[in-house]
């Protein structure tokens, strides 16, 4: 249902700036990919392929072409990119999402160009904003198919913007990381 929070955001409910913004409204997240992926493939969120969350849930009030135009833009110039997994953590404002900590300043980095070029589309909002900018930190979540063990580097080479209901992601852009990073 549109009209209720994913059952991984049950804090925001005392955060009632934010949750005015978007309760009842579509939202998305940005994330990178190991494997290609389609756009249109739906995936059961507790199952969905193993990806690193580059910017977490938000709404926009033109997510089509533009939303997708600013990702791209924001990732222009990064080419696939080894991550290395440094850890494990809970995140959610409960504690209860199981994630897997990455060390890599290019995910910072790309967070924070995301971020400037998407909180500047009409109607964006963050879903819970202390997990953007400062209080980002790049993670992949645990999902049932993908064992990583601290140490272990794996390559992501995909971004794709994922429209999310409570049960469900749906992909609805999806890019090749294809030029490294300026300086590399």
């Amino acid at each position: 249902m549109r009209d209720r929070l994913p059952h991984h955001l049950p804090g925001l409910v005392g955060n009632t700036g934010y949750v005015q913004k978007v309760v009842g409204q579509q939202l998305f997240v940005v994330v990178a990919l190991f494997d290609p992926l389609g756009v249109g493939m739906t995936f059961d969120r507790r199952e969905w392929p193993a990806h690193v969350t580059l910017a977490s849930n938000f709404v926009v009030g033109e997510p089509g072409v533009r939303l997708a135009r600013a990702v791209k833009e924001a990732c222009a110039g990064y080419g696939p990119m080894s991550v290395r997994f440094a850890g494990r953590a809970m995140f959610g404002r409960d504690r209860t999402v199981p994630v897997q900590l990455l060390d890599s300043a290019h995910l910072n980095d790309m967070h924070e160009r995301l971020a400037d070029r998407v909180e500047v589309v009409p109607g964006f909002a963050a879903a819970d904003p202390d997990y953007w900018r400062a209080g980002y930190r790049p993670h992949m979540t645990h999902v049932p198919t993908v064992t990583v063990h601290d140490g272990d580097t794996r390559q992501m080479a995909y971004v794709a913007v994922a429209a999310l209901t409570e049960n469900t992601a749906t992909l609805t852009a999806a890019f090749v990381l294809s030029r490294p990073p300026d300086g590399e």
